[in-house]
């Protein structure tokens, strides 16, 4: 298997390992945020700004971004590209 080039590999982690460990921990409060509003909202059968349908879904949207910023922080600083 062919070695991924250097500046291939630049290019997709700029943002470093602290970036993007630093973006899950805002993604990850997002979530909870979303998903107590949603939950407060469906109990009191009020629109808290939005349905708490949307606020699931963003909430969910927001885990997938969790997700995907962690793996991204694991494998920069799995290759060494800290900042």
């Amino acid at each position: 298997m062919a070695e991924i080039p250097k500046d291939l590999k630049r290019m997709l982690f700029m943002g470093g390992a602290r970036y993007y460990a630093r973006m899950m921990m805002v993604m990850g409060l997002l979530t909870w945020t979303c998903l107590i509003v949603g939950i407060v909202s469906d109990a009191t059968n009020r629109t808290l700004g939005l349905e708490p349908t949307s606020w699931f879904i963003l909430a969910g949207i927001s885990v997938l971004g969790a997700i995907w910023s962690w793996i991204t922080s694991y494998f920069a600083a799995k290759e060494g590209y800290e900042k």
